[in-house]
């Protein structure tokens, strides 16, 4: 991001703009009355930037990719860990293409929920595990702390922003980042599970028979070193003959499925010309 501002669609003048000019309003997570669909909830959570990624995300992305997966399982019963799975959406559409045939299903991502501190002059200043503001919304702006970083910037640009945020307190109400309904779904079946997980540390739960890593491994979001590292890490948690699902959703759905070989992975197929970082994967 090169400008630490967005314009919240919510606002004037933003109202009267282009909708690909102004973005959702992250303050309605915190009235849930206001989230009348799944959608809706991807939306607004699609404008959080944590840890150098958007957890942009809408229900339906990785249909083709899904039915990959599901034909090459072959009626198996999968353990499956899902990274980067942002709000979940898309974790409920592949628990649907499994019915019930899954051991287990790991929904993880970087943060499953934020601490928010809202005020009377309608600002919400959201907070990661850290204790770092990663977002501070207005009526009208998006303001995005880490993005301004320690660069000069003139001062018309951040006016006070920073000795605007509070400090943290973990006393601040938590804000779940996951889809109602897939927390709904954790709460009845016991096989599937939230944890909070950065794909850059070992997995230290059940060895899984599927990794899906879906919009992650982004060469706009890390380096190539940075993707080989995450990608080792998967090779070390898989089960021996596990599978890993590479996707990738830009202009389209393309992935990539590989297998976990003695020393690294095989390519078993792809779609649309498979994911752009596939050469990476096959040579860790």
């Amino acid at each position: 991001m090169r400008f630490p501002f967005r314009l919240n669609r919510s606002g004037w003048p933003a109202r009267m703009l282009p909708r690909r000019v102004c973005f959702p309003d992250p303050r309605a997570l915190l009235r849930p009355e206001e989230i009348t669909s799944p959608e809706v909830f991807s939306e607004r959570i699609s404008v959080l930037l944590l840890g150098g990624t958007y957890k942009t995300t809408r229900p339906g992305r990785h249909r083709q990719s899904d039915a990959l997966l599901v034909g090459a399982l072959r009626q198996k019963s999968p353990v499956v860990l899902d990274v980067g799975a942002s709000d979940g959406s898309t974790a409920l559409d592949l628990i649907t293409a499994l019915g019930d045939a899954f051991e287990a299903y790991y929904v993880t991502d970087r943060a499953l929920s934020l601490r928010v501190r809202a005020d009377d002059r309608g600002r919400a200043f959201f907070y990661d595990a850290d204790g770092a503001c990663v977002l501070a919304a207005t009526p009208r702006l998006l303001f995005y702390p880490a993005a301004a970083g320690s660069r000069r910037w003139p001062r018309w640009v951040l006016p006070g922003w920073r000795g605007a945020i509070p400090p943290f307190d973990p006393a601040y109400p938590e804000v779940s980042l996951v889809q109602p309904r897939l927390r709904e779904i954790a709460r009845r079946d016991a096989r599937v599970r939230l944890r909070p997980h950065d794909i850059f540390q070992p997995w230290d739960g059940p060895a899984p028979t599927v990794v899906k890593a879906a919009n992650i491994l982004n060469r706009a979001y890390f380096s190539d070193d940075q993707i080989r590292r995450a990608a080792r890490n998967f090779w070390r948690a898989l089960a021996p003959d596990g599978l890993l699902l590479v996707i990738d959703n830009r202009d389209a759905e393309k992935a990539s499925l590989f297998a976990r070989t003695e020393g690294g992975f095989g390519h078993i197929d792809s779609i649309h010309g498979g994911t752009e970082i596939k050469e990476l994967i096959l040579s860790c």
